[in-house]
């Protein structure tokens, strides 16, 4: 049986994947620069590619959204630094409050480019959720001893307190709306942070 070659499959696949990483970086980088609602034409112009290349990879500009949203996601991995929850809780929440700068600050263009869009946009308010979902998983893992304590409305009330206080739409209220500098925001989260997270448990 002859073998059928499969290096210029690979090839093409791989020049595919370039491509669609390409146009994704580009959706991203117009955000990032102010165009918040960047059209498909700005997109394929700033990838150096065909408007029907974007199409030829991407079904519509809604499964782009998905798939920017899914890029950021992974951002978080590489920038958020979460403290283990064994250590003082000053330096938790520290060292939390200051992951959260970081983070919140490398994603701020493109949360404010996502809320123009997601009342008509079911992949945006999919990523939302799952934003919304790490972003609690991330509060109960660092603050696990103050919330042990508490009864399941107390945790629930102790964990949503901590996300609004150092989520996203905080910190675009803080950088956007208000002006604050960087520094000056981190350290507005951390000093409510440290409000709010009980030092021996109880009710917040």
């Amino acid at each position: 049986m002859t073998r059928v070659p499969t290096a210029p499959v690979d090839g093409r696949t791989a020049r595919g994947l370039r491509t669609r990483r390409a146009v994704v970086d580009a959706l991203l980088a117009l955000q990032e620069e102010g165009d918040l609602e960047p059209t498909a034409q700005r997109v394929a112009a700033r990838a150096g590619v065909a408007l029907r290349t974007v199409f030829g990879h991407f079904s519509d500009m809604e499964t782009l959204w998905a798939q920017a949203g899914e890029r950021e996601l992974a951002k978080i991995t590489e920038l958020a630094d979460v403290p283990s929850a064994d250590l003082p809780l000053e330096q938790r929440i520290d060292r939390f409050c200051a992951s959260r700068a970081r983070v919140l600050e490398a994603l701020l263009p493109v949360m404010r480019a996502a809320r123009l869009r997601e009342h008509s946009s079911p992949a945006l308010r999919r990523n939302r959720e799952l934003f919304t979902a790490a972003g609690d998983a991330e509060v109960a893992a660092v603050f696990r001893t103050e919330l042990a304590p508490l009864t399941s409305d107390e945790r629930t009330v102790l964990l949503t307190a901590v996300e609004v206080a150092a989520g996203g739409a905080t910190w675009e209220l803080l950088r956007h709306d208000r002006g604050l500098p960087v520094e000056q925001a981190a350290a507005l989260v951390r000093r409510t942070v440290r409000r709010l997270v009980p030092t021996r448990g109880g009710p917040l």
